[in-house]
């Protein structure tokens, strides 16, 4: 029994030497791109895997049942994004409008006290994976205006969080296993926090309630 143990644990740990990336293996895959070029990033993209490693966000995503987002340029500056967000959570929508600063090959965007910043990694065609770092100095705030039930004992936080969005709602098994190894070098070696569930209906550009940054 000792042995058949040695072996299993034997197996398991050559497994797990395999599937990690090495940083040479990494640097490519999380490199992030050049973002001189917003134009690259506008239209429409569906929410389809994500990981977070914060437990009230994660919360919300257990919650969100589709999301999408439409980025537009802005009228105001070359330099700023318009994203038009669209969650489903519950059965409810729920959109809001925030604009996005490009300073280098990062964005930011602040709401409701909540400050993120992301970057555009190499990724499949039609496809965008964001790394996002969150600042939270009360999502409370936020919460409210989302209408959840109750407010977290822990309203300041820190939080990393990966995304891949596409312009469709199904993705390769093969674009699906490099996002996971880009996880994987960022630190998530577990399974998907989010995978969108295409039986789900994502909500139209107009419906729901809006929330005001």
């Amino acid at each position: 029994m000792d042995l058949w143990f040695s072996s299993l644990f034997l197996v398991v740990g050559l497994f797990l030497s395999s599937s990690a990336q090495t940083p040479e293996e990494c640097k490519p895959l999380v490199t992030p791109l050049s973002m001189a070029d917003p134009s690259v990033m506008y239209g429409r993209m569906n929410f389809l895997v994500g990981y977070v490693d914060n437990g009230i966000l994660n919360d919300i995503l257990k919650l969100t049942e589709s999301s999408w987002v439409n980025i537009s340029m802005s009228t105001s500056s070359p330099n700023d994004l318009v994203m038009a967000q669209h969650n489903k959570m519950n059965g409810t929508c729920i959109r809001s409008n925030v604009t996005a600063n490009i300073e280098g090959d990062t964005a930011k965007v602040e709401m409701a006290k909540v400050i993120s910043t992301f970057q555009s990694l190499p990724t499949c065609d039609g496809c965008k994976v964001f790394s996002i770092n969150t600042t939270s100095m009360n999502i409370n705030n936020l919460l409210q205006k989302m209408n959840f039930s109750s407010p977290t004992d822990k309203p300041e936080f820190n939080a990393h969080a990966l995304y891949l969005m596409a312009r469709g709602t199904t993705l390769e098994e093969s674009d699906l296993e490099v996002f996971k190894k880009q996880a994987s070098c960022l630190g998530f070696t577990r399974e998907p926090d989010f995978h969108y569930n295409p039986e789900n209906e994502f909500c139209k550009e107009d419906e729901g309630v809006m929330i005001i940054a």
